[in-house]
Parts: structure tokens; sequence; C-alpha cells
């Protein structure tokens, strides 16, 4: 029983200094965000950074990082608080593989300190998926869902990957639910035609029909049902 007892002992002194460095990790990550203006950069709190985004009041390192001249940081503030409507259907294009394409878009503005890794792409991800429970999204929240320990917020390209997410949602993605739903019931249809001019079986010539084309019927009754979106890079049009 002492024996046990010294074991426990033994392990909690051990651990707790690794629970403690772990939980001081992870509450400066929620709070450091490293902030990029052209060339130069600026390290703010979370918390500041809200508050700019809120109110609009600046912090003095990201004054000094944007200068004097107001229509830079009321720009700044307007796109951090922008909401960005979203379609239903965006968590499932988020979710696979073609979702990585405005994934990259994003992370041109808010990424990691690492770049842009397979990795990265996952954080971000999940920072969208996260933030998108109501519907629409904003870049202040993209921030506060992201879940890396070092956040990188590139204010340059901010308005650029603003107008390229915003048309790609608003505008590509819509169009092509449609052209998949079309290409849905062309498939259909075809089916559709197909068996109406098919041999009859208790034929020799409709029996030898029937198996050569019992699996294209089989992927096209499959296609029918479940169509993939197009692998195809869409280009994006911007306001």
């Amino acid at each position: 029983m002492v024996f046990q007892r010294s074991i426990s002992v033994s392990l909690g002194m051990v651990l707790a200094p690794l629970i403690s460095l772990s939980c001081a990790d992870i509450g400066q990550a929620a709070e450091s965000i490293i902030v990029r203006y052209k060339s130069e950069e600026a390290t703010v709190t979370r918390k500041d950074l809200n508050r700019f985004a809120e109110t609009g009041e600046m912090p003095a390192d990201l004054q000094k990082l944007l200068g004097t001249d107001a229509q830079v940081p009321n720009g700044v503030q307007t796109l951090l608080r922008e909401e960005i409507k979203i379609p239903r259907f965006v968590e499932r294009f988020i979710e696979g593989s073609n979702g990585d394409f405005l994934l990259l878009k994003l992370d041109d503005a808010i990424s990691s300190a690492s770049g842009s890794t397979e990795r990265d792409l996952n954080a971000i991800r999940t920072a969208v998926l996260d933030s998108i429970a109501d519907n629409r999204v904003s870049f202040i929240e993209l921030i506060a869902k992201h879940p890396q320990t070092q956040i990188q917020l590139d204010l340059t390209s901010l308005e650029g990957t603003y107008k390229d997410v915003r048309g790609f949602v608003e505008r590509v993605l819509p169009a092509l639910e449609v052209a998949k739903g079309v290409l849905q019931d062309l498939v259909c249809d075809c089916d559709t035609a197909k068996s109406a001019v098919e041999p009859a079986v208790d034929t020799p010539e409709g029996k030898q029909y029937q198996s050569a084309n019992t699996v294209t019927d089989r992927h096209s009754s499959q296609n029918c049902n479940h169509l993939e979106p197009t692998e195809q890079a869409i280009p994006i049009e911007t306001k």
C-alpha cells in the first residue's frame, strides 16, 4: 500500500509540470497573432485584435504598423468583421477534396507560421467548419476558431482573399450545384431511354445485350443516385 502510494506521488510530481507547460502553451496560443502588412509585421493579442474589429480602437503596435492614414485601419476593420453568407451545402464541399481550393485561398490571409502544409489546411478547415454553423463566417471568427498555436494574419492579401472567397461561395458554388443537378437528371434520363430500347431478354440477342451492359447499368444507376462534384478547377470571378 505504501509502495503504491509512493508511485502515485512520483507520477504526480512528473506529470504536474508537463500539464502545466501544456496549459501554458495553449493559453499563449489563444493570445498571440502575428499581423503582417506589406513587408512589416507586428504581434498583437487576440483580445486587442477583437477590440479593434469591434470598436476600431487600435493597439499601439498595430497603429504603428498601419500608419496614420485612417483609410487603411478602417478598411481592415471592415474586412475583419464583414460576414460572408454560407449556403448549407458548403460544409459538404469543404469536407471533400475539392474544398482544398477554397481553403488555400483562405490560407493566403490566415495561416500558421509553418506555411501551407496539409496540417495547416486541416487547421483552417476546422476553423471554417466550426464557424459556419450559423451559415455565415468572418475573418475575425476564423481567427477565433483557428486551432494552430501560431497564427499569422496577412492584411496585404485580406481584401483580395475576401473578394475571391465571397465570389466563389456566393456565385460559383451555387452554379456548380445547379450544374450537378442537371447532369444527374441527364444521367437518369439516359438510363430511362436506354431501357426503353433494350431487346427482349428471352431472345439470344437480348441475353447477350443484358450481359454486356449489366456493369454499365449498375454504374449509371449509382451515378444517378450520387453524382460527385467536378474536379476541374473553376476560375474565380471577383467583384
